[in-house]
């Protein structure tokens, strides 16, 4: 994309979450002569929703009854599947299909991006990096799917851009990163594109776009390497011949956050920096909350908040970071339809002592486990819901156990979202007696 990207006409700004009201907001204050609304198939309840309802440039209604052909642009949030009927109707129709991201990109051409994604651990790759960066003397932006829209960060002069990007955001986005991190591949969102090979070929986007000599991938990933075998320059991390995590913190427990840390200390190398300037800035890092984050104690029993775990591929990852004690599993949210088949090889090296189902996908997925030969010592039951899955768990689990809420499975509708599943969680879990240690989060 160019920076003389036009947004002018009639202009419709497709969700009114973060990145859609933050799209508004960066567009309204251009102060052009586009026509500029918001639709949204739903409402959030939010402030920033009701000043717009007030003004009357937010419209409610489904997208396949707002006339979307009739724009000249349409500002496509991450949440709105690019592969949605109306939307490439309205593209044949001549409407031009632009994300938030472009946008951003497209108005600042000069700055020096990191772009990460990944199935898994893309978050707290990139709250890693950025931290490392800054204890290093370098200044840095922390962007994008992480926390805050890219539009909504002010004009800043730094040095690195670290920005997190899903397959949501990758799928059309228009851009050249100066480095790309790709740190695996697994199955997720197939609600969102459609099919598994289309989810893959959204993620592995980035390789495309990214500037030469610019991508960064994990070795270790099968299907990583498969995929980027003719790929001319490629920097390999976790591999025989890349960066190795060799040193952790307690905030990072697992096989998995050491892949993260070498992706880390493998684009710190490319930026020129020795692993002596970078390391020490691992002990200030505190991780990002529910992803692994202990909420506290009852009875003897350690409760873990992992609902950030949304896929099954996090869910193998959280059992193998409790490996040498038992684990009384909570699993399940809404139904996607992904195959945990694949999986259960990896979950029965490190099988839960119970399996606890949350609906409303739970029970498919102990059935599929329970087929494949895995069969928790402790057993396995269907809960009604997040309060008697806990209240399940904690008569189920013996002394020194670790309750684990790791879902593999989006917290919606059920929730607000993964934030909202991982403070119930931790309230939960504070109400139930004595306890050795504070909840933070409740």
């Amino acid at each position: 994309m160019k920076a003389e990207l036009n947004l002018s006409g009639r202009i419709a700004i497709l969700g009114a979450g973060r990145e859609g009201l933050a799209a508004f907001e960066h567009i309204a204050a251009k102060g052009s002569d586009a026509n500029l609304v918001v639709i949204t198939e739903s409402l959030a309840g939010g402030e920033k929703e009701a000043g717009l309802l007030a003004q009357g440039v937010l419209h409610v209604s489904p997208f396949s009854q707002a006339g979307l052909g009739s724009y000249d642009v349409l500002v496509r949030s991450p949440g709105v599947s690019a592969y949605r009927n109306c939307l490439v109707a309205a593209a044949s129709a001549g409407a031009r299909i632009v994300t938030p991201s472009s946008i951003w990109f497209a108005g600042n051409p000069d700055a020096k991006t990191i772009v990460i994604t990944g199935t898994k651990g893309k978050s707290t790759t990139a709250a890693l990096l950025a931290h490392l960066l800054g204890s290093a003397g370098i200044s840095v932006q922390l962007a994008g799917n992480i926390g805050t829209p890219l539009l909504a960060c002010k004009d800043q002069d730094v040095d690195w851009w670290v920005i997190e990007l899903s397959s949501y955001q990758l799928a059309d986005l228009e851009a050249r990163p100066s480095l790309g991190v790709l740190l695996n591949l697994a199955t997720d969102h197939l609600d969102w594109h459609g099919t598994e090979a289309r989810y893959h070929a959204d993620k592995l986007r980035l390789a495309e776009l990214v500037s030469p000599d610019g991508l960064v991938a994990n070795r270790s990933d099968a299907r990583l390497r498969t995929a980027l075998a003719d790929h001319a320059e490629v920097t390999w991390f976790d591999g025989a011949h890349g960066a190795q995590a060799v040193r952790m913190p307690p905030s990072l427990p697992g096989r998995h956050n050491r892949a993260n840390l070498a992706a880390c200390l493998a684009v710190t190398r490319k930026l020129g920096l020795d692993d002596a300037a970078v390391l020490p800035g691992l002990d200030g890092f505190k991780g990002l909350p529910h992803r692994l984050r202990s909420v506290g104690f009852v009875n003897g029993i350690e409760f873990v908040d992992d609902s950030i775990s949304t896929a099954p591929i996090a869910t193998v990852a959280a059992l193998e970071s409790f490996s040498s004690r038992k684990v009384i599993l909570l699993v399940g949210g809404y139904e996607r339809g992904i195959d945990w088949l694949p999986y259960a090889e990896d979950i029965a090296k490190h099988p839960p002592a119970a399996l606890i189902a949350l609906p409303d996908n739970g029970p498919r997925i102990i059935r599929v486990l329970e087929n494949a030969g895995i069969k928790p010592e402790l057993g396995s039951v269907e809960a009604e819901n997040l309060a008697d899955a806990v209240e399940i768990a904690g008569k189920l689990a013996p002394d020194g156990s670790v309750v684990l809420l790791s879902p593999g499975a989006p917290s919606f509708p059920r929730f607000k979202n993964y934030e909202d599943r991982g403070h119930q969680f931790a309230k939960i879990c504070s109400e139930l007696g004595p306890r050795e240690q504070n909840f933070p989060d409740a």
